[in-house]
């Protein structure tokens, strides 16, 4: 309990015993101190609020105590007895504050209980896929050396066919457990231990790695551009989007970096067309989020990695006629 509220009710109840007691000192001038009463109640069931019992056993109280100077002072004819009426009239605003506040509280507290919940699936569902990745890569692994060996050693060609398929297949399932992996840690908080990183020579070393796969038609214009952040993260978050655009797209692959008033721009274009009318069409309007399962893991990583670095990933329709994925990050500022 924090002192705000230990110490609420005690100082309350000393200010409201001063003012009851002003009440009958003041007889006329009741009203600033009789309304005090009412509004300090207020404010300290705010800060601590108690259980129905005692806020009926309260309310009824200082209704007594306020009120009993009140009627008193109509009986007297100081003033009229209209003025009594203020007695039932602030239990019943108070009375109403208190639903308000009981279900403003109990609206919280459910709130709180459904992110609670929230949190624990997706702490569940992130150990699953770490544990899952890690238990299926090492027989992954070793059943695609077997098929390779089997491949190697086999004199009957219609074998060594259908040997290469498992091979591939396993490959598949190698890159599928990889990408699980990274999407696991994809979402991860990035600034802490964060770096400072050139988006710039990212982008060209990223180019780099990928251009033998396109025969070397990627086109990269980029310039110095800092930015805070994992290196090895960013990196694999732009090794999807070359990805999709290689696979989905066609060739020339465009990667430019700039930098706008506030944000570092990655942009990783295509030149389709590589995918539908009606496709592009859904992610022009928006309406297909990254997360969709349709977009592939790929995206879903370089989404979740980019949104840990406090930014972006918008998803247009090129000049081109291909699809081009922007990336926001926030610029860093210089000192």
């Amino acid at each position: 309990m924090s002192p705000a509220e230990r110490w609420a009710v005690p100082l309350w109840a000393v200010f409201a015993i001063g003012n009851s007691a002003l009440m009958w000192v003041v007889p006329g001038a009741e009203t600033i101190p009789f309304h005090l009463v009412w509004i300090s109640l207020a404010l300290v069931y705010g800060v601590r609020p108690w259980p129905v019992p005692a806020t009926l056993a309260v309310c009824l109280g200082v209704a007594v105590a306020t009120g009993a100077p009140l009627w008193q002072h109509a009986h007297s004819k100081v003033i009229a007895f209209e003025e009594t009426a203020e007695i039932p009239l602030m239990c019943l605003l108070f009375l109403v504050m208190v639903w308000h506040v009981r279900r403003r509280t109990a609206a919280v507290a459910e709130a709180r209980l459904a992110a609670s919940r929230e949190r624990v699936a997706h702490e569940m569902t992130e150990r699953f896929v770490r544990i899952a990745t890690h238990e299926l890569r090492t027989p992954i692994t070793v059943a695609r050396g077997y098929a390779e060996m089997l491949q190697l050693d086999s004199s009957d060609p219609g074998q060594a066919s259908d040997v290469s398929v498992v091979v591939d297949e396993l490959g598949k399932l190698s890159r599928i457990t990889g990408r699980l992996a990274a999407l696991a840690w994809a979402h991860q908080d990035a600034r802490d231990g964060a770096l400072v990183l050139d988006l710039g020579a990212l982008v060209q070393r990223v180019a780099r790695r990928w251009a033998p796969v396109v025969d070397g038609t990627i086109r990269v214009e980029s310039a110095p551009t800092p930015v805070a952040g994992d290196e090895e993260r960013m990196e694999t978050a732009l090794d999807c989007l070359v990805e999709n655009a290689i696979r989905h797209g066609r060739a020339p692959i465009a990667l430019r970096v700039r930098q706008d008033a506030s944000a570092a721009v990655v942009e990783v274009e295509d030149h389709g067309p590589g995918i539908a009318p009606a496709r592009a069409r859904e992610l022009l309007r928006g309406s297909d989020s990254p997360y969709s399962p349709r977009s592939g893991l790929g995206l879903m990583i370089a989404q979740g990695i980019v949104e840990a670095h406090s930014g972006r990933i918008a998803l247009t329709r090129a000049p081109s006629g291909g699809l081009k994925a922007t990336i926001h990050l926030p610029r860093l500022r210089p000192e």
